[in-house]
């Protein structure tokens, strides 16, 4: 019996797994015979996110392209070769009958083989301004699936362009805020202020929170989910004993779901998957783009909800504690204007991304509709 055979080319943040994860579990919904199997690095976060999923993974050697002359310059084409070397024995040995790239260091290599060999290659880009390597693979790719409608205009020359919204987990906006609360065991009179800086965290979001604590704690109507990152988890925690504000800490929040529920308001960096996660469970936002991105595509992210009213943006460079407070403060005592930045939020969602990429791919035959399931 001939068996559906799919590989995921995805890096080691949870931006790149969880839409890769996503789409796997749409495959696997309506195949369920449907082999699947990650390929990607030895990133410690990617790793786990893609067992507790339930898939495999196998590993390559992958580098980012270094952006300065030095020894890791020098490097680099052999590292790259050797990728490319491994991904042609995972791709001759597994023999997927698609080969789909959500981004990180992995997609490039494993792609480019794949196509070298015959695999048809599918893109799935998650931010608004397509990347290097979204634009070189766009050429061989037989799929390219965007995020952004606003995307269109830096791809205009492709013909298989698709705008699908960013696939995200299955159980994200599926969580009332009564059913939240109550498995947090937050208190309901209370706003509830989520922070978070993408699944590693952020620093300068988690130092502006400290320096606010003080004028925040002065409201008595105001508890905070704080997702610190594991880097910077025991410091803050430290800083907790003297602070009179209900806070709930994590390292990283494992039931994201509820997190999201529970909120009234977010602080985050402006990831492409928290964007997408903010949106399906229409949540107003305080958005802090990670000045560093390439090309700043984060910051171009933000821009989307700002221009519909679903968020407020301070830039990396203007954050401080004082101005965050001020913000904050100044959102959850205005119920309307929470309302309607909600509602902007809501309407800009694409709940059923990882369903028309699927869609799509039956449609190209790249995933036939007579696979055995």
């Amino acid at each position: 019996m001939v068996r559906l055979r799919v590989l995921f080319a995805a890096g080691g943040t949870g931006g790149h797994i969880f839409p890769a994860i996503a789409i796997a579990d749409e495959v696997k919904g309506r195949y369920p015979g449907a082999e699947i199997l990650f390929v990607g690095t030895r990133r410690e976060m990617g790793a786990r996110l893609i067992s507790q999923a339930g898939y495999r993974l196998k590993t390559i050697t992958a580098w980012s392209l270094p952006r300065r002359l030095s020894l890791r310059t020098l490097i680099f084409p052999v590292v790259l070769v050797l990728g490319i070397l491994q991904a042609a024995w995972i791709m001759l040995s597994y023999r997927p009958r698609v080969a789909i790239g959500t981004g990180g260091y992995a997609s490039g290599p494993v792609l480019v083989t794949g196509w070298f060999l015959g695999i048809p290659v599918v893109i799935q880009e998650q931010n608004l301004l397509p990347g290097v390597t979204t634009r070189v693979l766009a050429r061989i790719a037989r799929q390219v699936n965007v995020s952004f409608e606003q995307s269109k205009k830096y791809l205009s020359s492709y013909h298989n362009l698709v705008v699908s919204g960013n696939p995200i987990r299955k159980e994200i906006g599926t969580v009332t805020k009564s059913k939240a609360q109550k498995k947090l065991d937050l208190d309901s009179s209370k706003k509830t202020l989520l922070v978070f800086g993408g699944s590693q965290g952020a620093n300068r979001i988690n130092q502006a929170l400290l320096d606010a604590l003080e004028e925040l704690s002065r409201a008595n109507n105001l508890q905070i989910l704080w997702q610190t990152g594991k880097r910077d988890y025991l410091e803050v925690k430290g800083k907790m004993a003297s602070v009179t504000l209900p806070i709930l800490l994590w390292a990283f929040i494992e039931d994201m779901a509820s997190a999201l529920g529970a909120a009234d308001l977010v602080i985050a960096r402006s990831g492409a998957t928290t964007i997408a996660e903010l949106t399906k469970c229409g949540v107003p936002s305080i958005l802090i783009p990670y000045p560093y991105a390439t090309t700043g595509h984060q910051e171009q992210n933000a821009r989307v909800l700002l221009e519909a009213g679903a968020c407020c943006l301070i830039l990396d460079k203007d954050l401080n504690g004082k101005r965050l407070a001020a913000i904050v403060t100044e959102l959850l005592n205005n119920k309307r204007k929470l309302q309607q930045m909600a509602e902007n939020s809501r309407r800009l969602a694409r709940p059923k991304a990882a369903e028309l990429i699927v869609d799509t791919m039956i449609n190209n035959r790249l995933i036939q509709l007579n696979f055995p399931k």
